[in-house]
């Protein structure tokens, strides 16, 4: 598996228990908790950490780009 895969079931398996755990501890009852709420909270995390991946591989790319530009550059300077 790669590191960009296991970077991405890191932080959706992460923000799944966060709101899980937020939902629990916000509800001091756990009988109060319903599955339709837990829903929720799971698709909330896993759309929260899928646009949170997108960003990041746009911000790559723009570092990959500007990285780029500097050296084609500096070669360009020292002929």
């Amino acid at each position: 598996m790669s590191d960009q895969t296991t970077t991405a079931l890191f932080t959706t398996a992460s923000g799944v228990l966060g709101g899980v755990g937020k939902a629990v501890y916000t509800k001091p009852l756990l009988i109060a908790i319903t599955l339709p709420e837990l829903t929720t909270v799971i698709i909330y995390a896993a759309a929260s950490a899928a646009a949170g991946y997108l960003v990041k591989k746009v911000l790559d790319e723009c570092s990959r780009q500007i990285s780029n530009y500097f050296k084609q550059s500096n070669s360009k300077k020292d002929e």
